[in-house]
């Protein structure tokens, strides 16, 4: 994604933890986060905004004005990630469907940008199939390029 992003931090050794801070008419503590799941090398990523008590939000809806250098920022730790873990696979979905259909929305846009990179999915229920734009999914999977050719 060749888009404006924030800076961001990354927290801990293992690259499973991104922070930064949303800019608009009220500042965001952001928290990006990996997590493995029951499957073998894949993992979770989520997008949560950090509470004022510390407490993670994935449903809260600020209305900041940087929507894009928001998922712009969550693309930028992608790399990280893989350099960390490069046979991994990321699964991702919205907190809502609204939320799925944005990220479904950015990623027909910007597929092409980054397919020397990565590979994308859909999720279709429990079927994984490439990922085609226009059609509905319930999640996504990200794979580096050489691990999902080693793969297919």
């Amino acid at each position: 994604m060749d888009k404006p992003f924030y800076q961001f931090q990354v927290i801990g050794a293992d690259a499973r933890r991104y922070t930064f801070t949303s800019v608009g008419p009220r500042p965001v503590d952001k928290l990006v986060l990996y997590s493995e799941t029951d499957i073998p090398d894949v993992f979770n990523l989520a997008l949560a905004d950090v509470e004022a008590d510390g407490s993670l939000s994935y449903t809260s809806v600020r209305n900041n004005g940087d929507l894009e250098r928001i998922l712009a920022t969550v693309a930028q730790t992608l790399p990280l990630f893989f350099a960390q873990y490069p046979t991994a696979l990321v699964a991702f979905s919205g907190s809502t469907p609204s939320r799925t259909r944005l990220y479904q929305i950015v990623l027909a846009r910007e597929v092409q940008a980054v397919s020397d990179d990565f590979v994308i999915s859909g999720l279709r229920g429990s079927s994984l199939e490439p990922f085609v734009p226009n059609q509905a999914y319930d999640g996504f999977v990200v794979a580096m390029r050489t691990t999902s050719s080693a793969r297919s």
